[in-house]
């Protein structure tokens, strides 16, 4: 049977059009693939399962035969998200967009990556950094079992709200989220502070106006109060407001003092607003999907320590791992979330800095710290790979006294990095059965020391210690990014890279 597959209107990246065209082959394995006129032509040879897998298609926007005419399941999602024509590539679908996370990766990558290693609903997933749960979603959506793990409590916290939003109708979601801000608009909004403050409350209202602090605490009792087992769902899609409104610089990813002017519209009004957009692509989605039964789950735990999972993870299980880690010193995760982690009860203020220091790439050093890893870099006590080893002397060498104390640190940042990844590489390798692979999503970094510029390529040092370590490098693929503009534009990853490993 000859079948016709048209691309979307939307621009694609190479590497999109690459990850199509190994989708089709692994799901389908074609008699013959070829390119004509921008349309690709595929015959198969049995027709009995052709149609279930050409709807799972993750980058083509119609498939024909001389029978008919098929829509893949993703373009239909993908409309829900405010795209009606598809000419644009929507990553706000479903529950994808109750969370402007910073570092959340594509979930079309994810998908297409799930049909590329041909993993189906018998089949089970670890994300060892799952962060906002963008893989655990996928998972979900395509009745896929899967776990994530991340260290990050307010990441786990968001990546579990979005399977309970997946798992609950639309209207039901709508109906609670009326009655939170129609509590709002019928309560007298008159607020007293405590005489006796708490920590938490103390740490809130040195960043937020007062006025602002009483609003976000009255919608907080509001949704406990009304949304019983679905207000998960509605303190994240709050929580993705308050820094707007907040004495922080909303668009710096350090925690400065606000400059720019408070947003206009009235916070109540942009919840109001981002409930009702989070609804209607909810309501959407599972007119495709259908309602999810919640199975798939995020936990608060650290993939450098696996080994004290008992119970939870079992050895020679997983078929398949996706996941993007973070990159080596670069975003400051925490710093952008510390509000919500304050405001939802997730940590205590005391416990932002010692959480920002222990996340893998973290950027941040105490000065007891900073020396244990110096002396550690100093004989390799971690034991990363000799060549690794010598390039992180390489930039130590290269320091001057001109560099800063940050630059200062970035070799043995890097040496605590690649030793962390290490022990994520060893410990996650008996968990998965053999043969199953294991994609990562990586950026590049770059930095300046003693005045010349070094590009750090982070992919090809990772694939040289998971392979130390026992994996298998299958490729790697590089993936275009979008060019970042904004006041980190000179610290932005402009290019990154899709590691593809096997377990032996």
């Amino acid at each position: 049977m000859h079948y016709r597959l048209f691309w979307n209107n939307y621009k694609y990246f190479p590497y999109e059009k690459e990850l199509a065209l190994k989708e089709v082959e692994a799901l389908l394995n074609p008699q013959e693939i070829y390119s004509e006129n921008d349309v690709i032509n595929i015959e198969l040879s049995g027709t009995a399962s052709a149609n279930e897998k050409l709807k799972k298609l993750t980058y083509f926007s119609m498939v024909e035969s001389e029978n008919e005419t098929i829509i893949p399941s993703q373009v239909r999602v993908e409309q829900t998200a405010g795209n009606s024509t598809n000419n644009r590539q929507a990553t706000r679908y479903s529950a994808h967009g109750i969370h402007e996370y910073k570092g959340k990766f594509n979930p079309q990558v994810v998908k297409s990556l799930l049909n590329i290693f041909n993993v189906n609903e018998n089949s089970n997933v670890i994300d060892p950094f799952s962060g906002s749960g963008t893989t655990l979603l996928e998972c979900s959506l395509q009745n896929i079992n899967a776990i994530g793990l991340d260290i990050n409590p307010f990441a786990v916290f968001i990546a579990n709200a979005k399977q309970i939003a997946i798992s609950n109708p639309a209207e039901k979601i709508a109906e609670v989220g009326n009655k939170i801000i129609r509590d709002y608009h019928q309560s007298n909004n008159i607020f007293e502070l405590p005489l006796n403050l708490t920590e938490r409350e103390e740490y809130l209202l040195k960043w937020f106006p007062e006025e602002t602090f009483f609003e976000i605490e009255f919608l907080r009792e509001s949704i406990n109060h009304n949304a019983g087992p679905l207000k998960n769902i509605f303190l994240v899609l709050l929580s993705n407001l308050i820094r707007e409104y907040s004495l922080q610089e909303p668009a710096d990813l350090r925690i400065r003092r606000r400059k720019s002017p408070f947003p206009e519209e009235l916070l109540i009004d942009a919840y109001e607003l981002s409930i009702n957009k989070f609804v209607n692509n909810i309501r959407a989605s599972q007119e495709t999907t259908g309602l999810k039964v919640k199975k798939n789950k995020a936990i608060n735990f650290d993939s450098r320590n696996l080994e004290a999972q008992e119970g939870v993870l079992d050895l020679n299980y997983f078929d398949a791992g996706i996941t993007s880690p973070p990159y080596a010193t670069a975003l400051p995760y925490i710093d952008t979330q510390r509000l919500s982690l304050v405001w939802l009860g997730l940590i205590p203020p005391n416990e932002i800095m010692p959480l920002e220091g222990n996340l893998i790439g973290s950027r941040e050093f105490k000065n007891a710290v900073k020396k244990e890893w110096q002396e550690k870099m100093l004989s390799n006590v971690s034991q990363i790979p000799e060549s690794l080893f010598m390039y992180c002397n390489t930039l130590q060498y290269a320091l001057s006294e001109s560099d800063g104390f940050r630059r200062q640190a970035v070799p043995v940042l890097l040496y605590r990095y690649l030793a962390d990844m290490m022990l994520m590489f060893k410990n996650l390798l008996p968990y998965f059965k053999k043969n199953a692979p294991y994609a990562l999503i990586v950026g590049h970094n770059h930095t300046t020391l003693g005045g010349k510029r070094f590009d750090i390529n982070t992919p090809k040092l990772l694939v040289e210690i998971a392979v130390a370590v026992g994996w298998i490098h299958d490729e790697s693929v590089e993936l275009q990014t979008y060019k970042r503009y904004g006041i980190h534009h000179k610290n932005a990853v402009n290019n990154e890279t899709l590691i593809i490993l096997r377990k032996p």
